[in-house]
Order: structure tokens, then C-alpha cells, then sequence
């Protein structure tokens, strides 16, 4: 069985403090996308939603490339760029064939193919990646790390 592939692949986040959830996206976009569109929240928009001091966008942006460059991924390939909303370019752009998410995203992805469709744009399609567990059964999350280890407060 040959696996799909697309020109373009977006996955977008805030990707605060990395982890294993993040790891599956990136992985996932990797390796169903000749060129990945990655979104990474502005702080200003970050931070209107989280309910944490969000890292500051340059240290996000170098631990993404960091993690990336782990996986596989290269700067010819990977475009890396800052979203001011949910939808970032996947609602605009005819270039994208797909966008990778988790199942707690999903309806996100389906309101963005809405979107597409009413802007006479093909639909994406959407690869949807499982939610990470720990070994007590909780979402991998940014929050609940930060829980864990008691950084609430981040510095540069």
C-alpha cells in the first residue's frame, strides 16, 4: 500500500513547551508533505487564549526548528511562520493539500474546510493523529507538564 502525498501539508500550534503530542503533528506533517506550513501563534495571540505565560515566540520558534531538524525536516522544506488567528494561511491558500491536527483539533480542521469551501477553495484533506497518553491515562499537554514540574513562570 503506497502512503499519500501531498504538495503542501499545514500543521500550526502554539508549541510552547514541546512534547510528544507536538512530536506526532511534526512527524505526521513530515512525512505526508513534500513542503510543510508550519503555524506558530504570535505571542499576542497566544496569549489571549492561554491561561499561562506563554514562552516568548523566539524561543518557541528555535526549539520548533530544533525539533524539526530531529525529524527530518530541512529549511528548503519547511516553512516555519507566525499565525495572528486559528486559521493562519490554510483558509486563503489554493497551495495547501492538507493539514495535520489532533482528534481534540479536529473540528477546527472541518471549520477551516468550511471556510475553504465558501472561498471556492477545495477542501483540505485532514490527517488526524491520536492524542497522546502518559502512563496515568492523562492528555500529554503543554499544561500539564507545567503543572508537573512547577514552571509556571517561564524566562528567556
Amino acid at each position: 500500500m503506497q502512503r499519500l502525498r501531498f504538495r503542501k501539508v499545514a500543521v500550526g500550534g502554539t508549541f510552547d513547551t514541546l512534547h510528544a503530542g507536538h512530536t506526532a503533528l511534526l512527524f505526521m506533517a513530515l512525512n505526508y508533505g513534500r513542503k510543510v506550513l508550519v503555524g506558530v501563534t504570535s505571542d499576542e495571540f497566544a496569549q489571549a487564549y492561554k491561561t499561562y505565560k506563554v514562552k516568548p515566540l523566539k524561543i518557541r520558534f528555535l526549539n520548533l526548528k530544533s525539533l524539526i531538524k530531529e525529524l527530518g525536516g530541512n529549511d528548503r522544506d519547511v516553512i516555519i511562520d507566525v499565525i495572528n488567528d486559528p486559521y493562519g494561511p490554510t483558509i486563503v491558500d489554493p497551495t495547501i493539500d492538507a493539514i495535520v491536527v489532533s482528534l481534540e483539533t479536529l473540528p477546527r480542521a472541518i471549520e477551516i474546510n468550511n471556510l475553504r469551501r465558501e472561498r471556492g477553495l477545495r477542501p483540505l484533506y485532514i490527517i488526524a493523529v491520536p492524542i497522546i497518553k502518559d502512563g496515568f491515562g492523562n492528555k500529554i499537554s503543554s499544561t500539564l507538564i507545567r503543572d508537573r514540574t512547577g514552571t509556571r513562570e517561564l524566562s528567556d
